[in-house]
């Protein structure tokens, strides 16, 4: 059975009926402690001195310990009081300044809501300098457009990406589009009493803000699930064509439910436009330890048109060996190195607008029944929209990978690190020999494998009993 490849609401994940059996986490924190068994020859005045002697430890060790997510897979002391929460790590003070404002006005809205993954969500001084093209006078507006629900826990970091994306790129550069709800947390609340002073505060014009929340509950039994994802795709970007946006938008950037990082959209947003492409993503995990790639059903390959790693049987598998069909991606991808594909979502996309605005007009769609296509995700079928009318380079940038729960997130960010220290990064920052651009092909694959929807309505359905191998696009 098929979860959510290409979803953007927290039901579609929940209870997938292909994910795998529960696996063990061999990198859980343990706070426990072992005590021997006391010898009998111990004297009634020996057990209240070492009782004594034992809590006193206990209690300077929890005077001196803060847990703090930063330092996730590392040994912590765990503290027996109360103990501050970590600050973030911000040099700038008045990014700090707004970004602990937001933070607190979040918490007015959830008083139980998480720390941030990130806990300096701010820009090195090499980033700075490598991403300063992105907002010259003669680059128009990045279209930030999302559907969700039930984020609260994604917020701090979606919310302090936005301060530092605007603030380095400036407001006249930042537009938005949510289409929320329904969540029963308190997503709607923030958008509404933060996100959106957030916005009008960073000097964002409300005419360039187009914010829906509390959409009503959908019965997906009623519903064919790539048709109705469609639809509520094409309302979130609709201001794009319906409000004028699409003149003056540089790029989309269209992301589902995920914690991010400013870094990310700006890398993604660099490699676009270095590269002249037209779809840009990065890569995204359901865990990462074992590693389970997410959007298995939307991506392909650029030279064989095949999945970025096979299955043969319907069930999801770990993912360990990406790329076994394509020997230059899978090179490209362990150097960290952009590399072209047929199609790829992978948590957010990067998106020319052209095709959407006319004469192209392309849209979110599912497959045409009548003329035989394969009823594949909305997401592979913008991708094969895009390649029809001359809109054909995709790109995959897996320097920038995301996470849809703490914990992978987490992962993600350890072994990121881990992997940019042994390929020589610097401060976000590749060494020049991986950092050349890529040489694009103009042909797609003469095939692209198929794992057709069923013809069901609902979340669910097992995709992968059926194979066929199709062109690339409807002619």
């Amino acid at each position: 059975m098929l979860r959510s490849t290409s979803s953007f609401f927290k039901a579609f994940r929940g209870g997938r009926p292909s994910s795998p059996p529960p696996i063990p986490y061999p990198h859980n924190r343990r706070n426990s402690f072992q005590s021997g068994s006391s010898s009998s020859s111990t004297s009634n005045m020996g057990l209240p001195l070492i009782t004594f002697l034992i809590v006193g430890l206990l209690f300077l060790i929890s005077l001196f310990s803060h847990p703090d997510t930063s330092t996730h897979h590392k040994f912590q002391m765990p503290a027996l009081l109360p103990s501050k929460p970590p600050s973030l790590h911000i040099s700038d003070p008045i990014l700090a300044s707004r970004i602990n404002t937001t933070y607190a006005a979040y918490l007015e809205q959830c008083p139980n809501g998480p720390q941030p993954i990130y806990l300096d969500p701010s820009l090195t001084p090499i980033e700075q300098e490598r991403y300063s093209p992105l907002k010259a006078k003669s680059k128009g507006r990045y279209l930030l457009v999302t559907n969700t629900r039930q984020i609260e826990d994604h917020l701090p970091d979606i919310l302090n990406s936005i301060i530092v994306l605007t603030t380095f790129l400036g407001a006249s550069h930042i537009s938005l589009s949510i289409l929320e709800g329904p969540s029963d947390d308190c997503t709607p609340k923030v958008i509404n009493s933060v996100l959106l002073r957030l916005l009008h505060s960073l000097g964002i014009s409300p005419s360039y803000i187009n914010v829906s929340t509390d959409e009503p509950k959908i019965d997906w039994n009623q519903h064919n699930r790539i048709e109705k994802i469609s639809e509520l795709r094409n309302r979130a970007l609709s201001p794009l064509w319906e409000k004028g946006w699409g003149e003056e938008t540089q790029a989309v950037v269209f992301f589902n439910d995920v914690y991010m990082h400013a870094r990310d959209i700006l890398e993604l947003l660099f490699q676009h436009d270095k590269n002249g492409a037209d779809i840009t993503t990065g890569m995204d995990w359901w865990k990462k330890r074992p590693e389970y790639y997410y959007d298995i059903w939307v991506g392909r390959t650029i030279d064989t048109g095949d999945l970025f790693y096979p299955i043969d049987y319907t069930w999801w598998s770990p993912s360990s060996n990406l790329f076994p069909n394509s020997p230059k991606s899978r090179i490209a991808y362990e150097n960290l190195q952009p590399f072209q594909v047929f199609s790829s979502w992978n948590a957010l996309a990067i998106l020319s607008p052209k095709p959407f605005l006319p004469p192209y007009n392309v849209r979110f769609r599912s497959g045409n029944k009548e003329k035989g296509e394969c009823a594949a995700s909305e997401c592979t079928l913008i991708a094969s929209d895009f390649w029809k009318i001359g809109f054909g380079k995709v790109q995959v940038v897996p320097s920038v990978q995301f996470a849809y729960e703490r914990d992978v997130a987490l992962d993600i960010v350890e072994d990121l690190e881990k992997q940019k220290r042994l390929l020589a990064w610097k401060d976000g920052k590749p060494p020049q020999k991986l950092d050349s651009p890529i040489e694009w092909l103009s042909k797609p694959p003469e095939k692209v494998r198929c794992h057709p929807w069923p013809e069901v309505n609902g979340l669910s359905a097992n995709v992968w009993e059926e194979t066929r191998w199709v062109p690339p696009w409807l002619n």
